[in-house]
């Protein structure tokens, strides 16, 4: 008799040791962890005001302003305009002597991508613009061919609400002209 006695002593000393005797429990899946609010910050729509201005010495020639908005800690904005420009190509005489001309196109214009983040009362904001033009007037061609310039920049740049800042001057090497890129940040409120 002793011996029946022993085996459910055993079993209840087993029992009452921590975590032994027991089935396993299967260990609680971590939650995802979320972007730190110092680096997502509270979501804020901003209205950004980009000016590319070209000047021939003090004189300004054009002056292209684009607005548009993003949302800080979106996705990234983009905007396209632009023509898609012929460019003759001759192809090789025919049998009968002409020389038929085909076209093929270029497209230029104004690409912008925007996409802006909350550093505390600061944005900040990352912009990629690029710009190309077919070339006017004595330098408008090599040979016959059409030219097309293009000016293209990636800024990441640091505003608060209603500031304004000239990020780029560039001296276009063809054509002397200077090329300005003006930015204003807004909250929307």
């Amino acid at each position: 008799m002793a011996r029946r006695t022993l085996v459910p002593l055993a079993v209840a000393a087993l029992l009452a040791v921590p975590g032994r005797g027991r089935a396993q429990e299967t260990p609680k899946p971590e939650a995802p962890k979320a972007e730190s609010a110092e680096r997502r910050g509270p979501t804020a729509t901003l209205r950004v005001q980009l000016v590319i201005t070209r000047f021939q010495d003090e004189k300004k020639v054009a002056s292209l302003p684009y607005t548009f908005v993003v949302t800080a800690g979106g996705d990234w904005t983009r905007m396209r305009m632009g023509v898609d420009t012929p460019i003759p190509t001759s192809v090789p005489s025919s049998p009968d002597g002409k020389t038929p001309t085909s076209y093929q196109y270029k497209n230029v214009g104004t690409k912008i991508d925007c996409r802006a983040t909350t550093r505390g009362e600061v944005y900040q904001v990352f912009i990629g613009v690029e710009n190309s033009s077919a070339l006017a007037g004595p330098a408008a061609s090599a040979g016959g061919a059409p030219l097309f310039r293009l000016f293209e920049t990636k800024l990441d740049l640091f505003l608060r609400d209603g500031q304004s800042v000239q990020t780029v001057a560039s001296t276009d090497p063809v054509t002397g002209e200077v090329v300005k890129i003006d930015v204003t940040m807004n909250v929307v409120k």
